[in-house]
């Protein structure tokens, strides 16, 4: 049976939401083709229609991560004061339904230590999503009139993705709860947002 564009184009972005979930959770080497497909509703077969190796995949999955990101950047912005969007944004970041969600969440903190070893389309792909990222949260910070916009962002990003980051690797919640409380009080003191 043959189907037409339409088709092709949405079981692509089925395989894209299905990798980029994968990634997040396992990371690279943790992906399984043949699983992958599977929970895409597809054969292992299909899967070189629409890719051209694993690395392929993983470099094109990169973008819908962060395609996420910025959708939910967008919807802690919506119908509020920059500051109290950005405090949102910051607050559902560090916070410990993000640690948990791996699955949903920042590629930063899922990616990071893998991307180095990654090909070279994939690592371009990150970075754009970096440099995405770090953009956006200027754009509002420079709305806010703080200094060094660009700078600022950088900062509270790493911080944020650093705090994300120990949180998941230590195994008792006290202390991940606690890294996790100290990064928001200082980003948003940091950013001049309002405290919790």
């Amino acid at each position: 049976m043959r189907y037409d564009a339409g088709h092709k184009q949405l079981t692509r972005e089925r395989v894209l939401h299905e990798a980029a979930k994968a990634l997040r959770q396992r990371g690279p080497d943790g992906i399984g083709v043949a699983d992958l497909m599977a929970k895409a509703g597809m054969t292992h077969g299909g899967f070189y229609a629409h890719f051209k190796s694993k690395d392929d995949l993983v470099a094109q999955a990169i973008p819908v991560m962060f395609a996420d990101r910025a959708e939910l950047l967008r919807a802690c912005m919506e119908g509020v004061e920059p500051a109290e969007g950005l405090a949102r944004y910051v607050d559902r970041y560090l916070s410990a339904l993000h640690r948990e969600r791996r699955d949903r969440g920042c590629p930063l903190a899922a990616l990071s230590g893998d991307v180095a070893r990654l090909p070279a389309p994939a690592r371009r792909r990150f970075e754009a999503g970096v440099s995405g990222m770090i953009a956006a949260i200027a754009d509002v910070l420079r709305e806010l009139g703080r200094p060094q916009p660009g700078q600022l962002a950088a900062s509270v990003v790493a911080e944020m993705v650093g705090a994300l980051t120990l949180a998941r690797a230590v195994p008792g919640g006290a202390l991940a709860e606690e890294i996790l409380d100290a990064a928001r009080r200082q980003v948003r003191r940091r950013a001049g947002l309002p405290e919790a």
